[in-house]
C-alpha cells in the first residue's frame, strides 16, 4: 500500500470538501431560501444536496477517488467510499465553520 499516494488522494478530497462547503453555504445564504435553512427540512436537503454532489464528482472524476492507485479496489466500492469520505469532510468543516461563527 503506498501511503503517500493515499494521503495525496485523502488531502485532495479535503480540498474538495472546502470548496463544496463554500458554494453550498453561498446557495442558501441567499435571503430567500434563510427560512428555509434554518429549518429541519431545510438541513435535511442540505446534508442531501451534498451527498448528491460529492456522488457525482466522485463518479465522474476519477482523479477523486481515495483508493487510486493505492489498492484494488472494485471501481463501484472506491468511489462510494470516496463519496461518504468526502461528504463527511465537508460535514466536518461545515461543523468547524459554525463553531468559528459561535465564538466570533
Amino acid at each position: 500500500m503506498n501511503t503517500e499516494i493515499l494521503l495525496q488522494n485523502i488531502f485532495n478530497l479535503f480540498i474538495i470538501s472546502i470548496i463544496l462547503e463554500f458554494c453550498e453555504a453561498a446557495i442558501f445564504s441567499i435571503n430567500v431560501l434563510s427560512d428555509f435553512s434554518d429549518s429541519s427540512i431545510g438541513k435535511s436537503v442540505r446534508e442531501g444536496l451534498i451527498i448528491l454532489v460529492a456522488l457525482i464528482i466522485c463518479y465522474k472524476v476519477p482523479m477523486f477517488r481515495v483508493f487510486r492507485r493505492v489498492i484494488d479496489l472494485p471501481y463501484q466500492l472506491d468511489w462510494i467510499i470516496s463519496t461518504l469520505v468526502l461528504a463527511r469532510m465537508t460535514f466536518m468543516i461545515k461543523g468547524f465553520l459554525e463553531k468559528i461563527k459561535e465564538r466570533g
